[in-house]
């Protein structure tokens, strides 16, 4: 039978986490007979001190969204059975225990698929209300992640008036306690002189508002999300990554975040960043109804879901039919290219418990089909679709040169079930070399103004070239477009065309696959 822990009256029951010397436990207080956190940092951490000053601090704001703080031991021993541990003083903090997911959780649990514009503001507008009252007393987060929310199991997603007036809905846990711990590291001054110093509270909604309608976060990896694109160092608004999101959801995430990790600076179309918190607050309040046809900035068709489902003839048609009906051939200009279809559903491990060269404009990705079989709507029945003679993988790094030479026709042949892919690798960087690819030969030389790829995992980094001759090294390749950490289908397209006979597609980072990395492509088309 194992032995009660106990630290004070506090009986030690699940360890939750442990990173580094911090210690997360699941708890039981017998006096009051229920479940609580325990936060264990051994007292002599150089961090000890302040963090219990943050955590007495916390426990003097009264705020039900926010995880209350109920106890702060100093120099607590840890008793195991009748006798003390080891002679190890402890910083004991003690919260209430939540059950709920984190924002991480709830992206696994959707395998990516972002949540929806208008119940991701009614839980953020939540998260800041209850901020302005911690604010108000004097003491901020500090520290917000996708792991500082916890949303109630209970929660209905798809009901966005029942999460806006459930204050249980959503809880903040970590309030001045985790900035203590993990203090931020970056003491950069702003990049201009009018550059305004944001809240850091304030752009941490802004983040957790960004990472609720895309799935990826703005500052890169953390907490198991992936990171946001960015195009020239800006960071994307959220709809130019993901279908459907209004202008004002874009607003929103842009004035909140700091400019010094958006990029964007001077603002654009008036997005001047918040005040304070309380100008946030009101803003969350009056944003666009994202039901409505006019909050919608532009229209964007939807990636399908799941990367590793062939696309089916049904799903091509409709991709092909859509250009016409829509209208919206949407662009990213990428330094005279063109970046589009950036909606990525990747993962990585979770630390806690990349650039193209022009600002987008549009965003236009994969839609979800219908029909079965295999099939593929015939590519030169596509208005601008150039032929392609053969391929040929493109290893020049490779001990053997040679990069999966018997799966290359996958990638051209008129099946959705087929495809190249990379070998595996242990790395994204493909452990070192500096990259690998295929080279298209099109016959002829001819006018090249975008290539459409269909991909079998999130997250590649990927150039494109294009040349009248066959280079031996990837950097001699004129560059026709090149776009980090994309999705799994994409448009690459140049605003003038480049001639040649041949194109290169060029992975320099690989996407999550199966416990390694690999990437793979399953269409290419090369258009005029």
């Amino acid at each position: 039978m194992t032995e009660d822990r106990r630290i004070d009256r506090y009986v030690l029951g699940d360890l939750v986490s442990s990173t580094e010397q911090v210690q997360v436990w699941r708890g039981w207080d017998p006096a009051l007979e229920r479940a609580v956190t325990v936060l264990l940092l051994p007292a002599s951490d150089p961090r000890a001190a302040e963090v219990s000053a943050a955590a007495r601090r916390a426990a003097t704001v009264d705020e039900r969204r926010l995880v209350s703080v109920l106890d702060v031991l100093d120099n607590a021993q840890l008793v195991i059975g009748d006798e003390s541990s080891a002679p190890t003083d402890y910083l004991a903090i003690v919260s209430e225990w939540v059950e709920g997911r984190s924002l991480t959780d709830i992206q696994e649990e959707r395998e990516g698929e972002p949540i929806d514009s208008t119940e991701a503001v009614a839980m953020i507008r939540q998260v800041a209300i209850a901020l302005r009252h911690s604010h108000e007393s004097g003491v901020p987060h500090g520290r917000l992640r996708p792991g500082s929310l916890i949303i109630a199991e209970s929660a209905d997603l798809s009901d966005p008036f029942s999460v806006l007036g459930d204050i249980n809905v959503v809880r903040v846990r970590g309030l001045a306690v985790d900035a203590a711990l993990w203090p931020a590291d970056d003491t950069s001054e702003p990049s201009a002189p009018d550059m305004p110093a944001v809240d850091p509270d304030v752009h941490g909604i802004g983040c957790l508002l960004y990472a609720m309608v895309t799935g990826r976060w703005p500052e890169g990896l953390v907490d198991g999300m992936s990171p946001a694109p960015r195009v020239n160092g800006r960071l994307l608004p959220p709809s130019q990554v993901v279908a459907a999101v209004p202008a004002s959801v874009d607003d929103l995430c842009m004035r909140a975040i700091d400019p010094r990790v958006s990029g964007e600076w001077p603002p654009k179309r008036g997005r001047t960043p918040y005040a304070d918190i309380s100008s946030l607050v009101t803003a969350l309040g009056i944003s666009t109804d994202t039901t409505s046809a006019e909050g919608i900035r532009r229209p964007v068709l939807g990636l399908r879901r799941d990367p590793s489902e062939p696309m089916t003839f049904g799903r091509k048609a409709l991709r092909a039919t859509g250009r016409l009906a829509v209208a919206a051939v949407a662009l990213v200009l990428v330094g005279g290219v063109a970046l589009v279809g950036l909606r990525i559903a990747g993962s990585a491990a979770s630390p806690w418990g990349v650039q193209p060269d022009a600002v987008p404009s549009e965003v236009l990705t994969a839609v979800d089909g219908f029909g079965n079989g295999s099939e593929r709507l015939d590519p030169n029945a596509l208005e601008g679709v150039i032929p392609i003679a053969t391929a040929v993988d493109f290893d020049p790094f490779g001990s053997d040169e040679s990069e999966s030479p018997d799966t290359v026709e996958g990638a051209i042949d008129p099946r959705s079930d087929t495809a190249w892919t990379t070998e595996t690798y242990s790395s994204p960087d493909l452990d070192g070399k500096p990259g690998v690819g295929l080279i298209l030969d099109l016959g002829t030389a001819q006018p090249v103004s975008a290539v459409r790829l269909e991909l079998t995992g999130s997250g590649s980094s990927v150039t494109v070239g294009v040349s009248s001759e066959l280079l031996k090294k990837p950097k001699k390749w004129p560059i026709l477009a090149q776009a980090e950490s994309i999705g799994t289908a994409i448009d690459l397209r140049a605003p003038r065309p480049i001639v040649g006979r041949y194109v290169m597609i060029w992975f320099t980072q690989l996407p999550p696959q199966d416990g390694a990395y690999q990437a793979g492509i399953r269409e290419v088309q090369v258009l005029r």
